[in-house]
């Protein structure tokens, strides 16, 4: 797979759960042979009555968003053509994340977050990773999509309440005002590597 996005394509097929939909990355194949179907864990609600799978090629918002992701955990240089390899976790993690944010529809954390901190506030990026403040913690999340009011996230670990029990699990795509939204270094679990030192 290469970072000049030869064209990829979802596939949408039925999955085992009642009037779920699951998906995959579908790459094309050259005259002759199969194309590569790798399954996500992503799966949706869908009221399609069709049997046979449904293949959707990749959106220039699926694309850039692999990118933009891709730019976090690959040192690129724009001109630079790579080869990357799709059974790499890393890059299957990142297109669990496009499916995410392409199939799932965001929740609303608000009733989960404490109220906002007064602290300063830095410029983000989609594939930055951030936190949000809950009542039991901050956690950590991996932005996705972002306009003048609200974030869209993915978590990278579950929010819990006080007593441990999970109430939203890890990789739910959810969506919180702007404001909501704190550097990674806010995170319990956050190893330090984003601290900046004064």
């Amino acid at each position: 797979m290469s970072a000049e996005m030869m064209p990829l394509f979802w596939r949408i097929a039925g999955h085992e759960h009642n009037g779920q939909e699951a998906v995959s990355l579908l790459m094309p194949a050259n005259a002759g042979e199969s194309p590569a179907e790798f399954p996500t864990e992503v799966c949706f609600q869908s009221n399609r009555h069709q049997k046979q799978p449904v293949d959707l090629r990749w959106s220039d918002e699926d694309s850039d968003l692999f990118m933009s992701l891709l730019d976090r955990v690959v040192d690129v240089e724009k001109d630079e053509d790579i080869t990357l390899d799709i059974n790499d976790g890393v890059v299957q993690g990142i297109v669990q994340l496009v499916a995410l944010a392409r199939f799932k529809k965001p929740m609303r954390l608000d009733q989960y977050l404490d109220p906002e901190l007064n602290v300063y506030r830095e410029e983000m990026d989609v594939g930055d990773l951030i936190s949000v403040r809950t009542s039991g913690s901050f956690v950590l999340a991996i932005l996705v999509s972002m306009d003048s009011v609200e974030a869209t996230c993915v978590l990278l670990e579950p929010v819990e309440d006080l007593q441990g029990e999970v109430m939203v699990a890890e990789n739910t795509l959810f969506s919180v005002d702007r404001l909501s939204v704190l550097p990674a270094v806010f995170a319990d679990s956050d190893d330090g590597q984003h601290e900046v030192l004064h």
